[in-house]
């Protein structure tokens, strides 16, 4: 007598099947999910990229065009300003490509993901606001300078205290 589990037609085969079926039907619907996420991730990106890739490249050409003035008078090539530049020109794309890469690839090493430089983000947040104020002075789109935007600040309650520094530095 054959085994009906042999066959593939006992009770257990049919359990296996729908286990698979519901399995492959998850899978889809949780890629779909992913992939609905990466966009809106990926829209978010566009313009917070935005934000913060034109002030690094205004910084990368300050800097370039300041090494490369000292290595004319000195003799030597800018490399290090050279590879900042092109850090910098390829920081908004790179930013697409990696979110791609590390929701589609396969699980990465805990290497690859480098711990973030002491108050790095921090730096490069005032750095944007920074550059995106004076731009928005330069446009006009704004006509607060910066010792207006100082009395608003002190104006807070809990900016009283601050105050006295600025009041000491108009006398």
């Amino acid at each position: 007598m054959v085994d009906e589990e042999e066959e593939g037609t006992g009770p257990t085969s049919a359990a296996k099947q729908v286990s698979e079926t519901v399995n492959q039907t998850l899978d889809w619907i949780f890629l779909g999910i992913t992939w609905v996420i990466l966009a809106v991730v990926l829209m978010v990106w566009a313009v917070v990229g935005a934000i913060f890739w034109i002030p690094l490249l205004i910084r990368a050409m300050l800097k370039f065009s300041i090494s490369l003035t000292e290595s004319i008078f000195e003799g030597h090539k800018p490399a290090t300003a050279g590879k900042t530049l092109r850090d910098a020109v390829s920081f908004y794309r790179r930013g697409f490509v990696v979110a791609f890469e590390v929701v589609t690839r396969e699980p990465l090493d805990g290497r690859e993901e480098g711990p973030v430089a002491e108050n790095r983000l921090l730096m490069e947040v005032l750095w944007a606001l920074l550059v995106w104020y004076f731009i928005a002075l330069l446009f006009g789109w704004i006509q607060a300078s910066p010792l207006d935007l100082w009395d608003w600040f002190t104006s807070i309650p809990w900016g009283e205290y601050f105050g006295d520094l600025l009041r000491r530095f108009r006398t």
